[in-house]
């Protein structure tokens, strides 16, 4: 009798910690819904599956937001991503990462247009013409 009231009571406890975690708008299986997850993220979008895609908004706990295209739970395809200092980055996004071409900008203003690789900025490189330099010419 201890054991049953034991897996009873873990059960329930079990629910209760779960229980800030929840739709609390719409469909968050299949069609448009918004969900609470416990630790105070927040997605408001498409689902499928029970899964976050499409188009939708995340809002972290911490300020940082993502508004753009999901996939399986991931940041996939085209969004903005804003870091809750400000910076920002708008472009392509694959598995969760940062892929393609995007828009970096820092909370300074500085700014990268350019190509990142699984999150990573390919090529730094700044390349500018002046004035002594010889400047490339084509089909000569």
């Amino acid at each position: 009798m201890k054991r049953i009231v034991c897996i009873v009571l873990l059960f329930v406890g079990g629910i209760a910690l779960d229980s800030n975690a929840q739709c609390v708008k719409g469909n968050c299986h299949n069609g448009k819904g918004t969900y609470q997850f416990a630790n105070g993220d927040k997605y408001e979008g498409q689902w499928k599956d029970g899964k976050m895609h499409g188009s939708g908004k995340y809002e972290f706990a911490n300020g940082d937001r993502y508004n753009g295209d999901f996939h399986d739970n991931k940041r996939d395809g085209t969004g903005v991503y804003v870091w809750k200092n400000k910076g920002s980055y708008t472009g392509q996004w694959k598995e969760g990462k940062r892929e393609g071409s995007g828009v970096f900008k820092w909370e300074n203003s500085a700014t990268y247009n350019g190509f990142w690789k699984e999150d990573q900025i390919i090529d730094m490189d700044v390349n500018t013409v002046t004035d002594c330099q010889e400047k490339p010419t084509f089909g000569n």
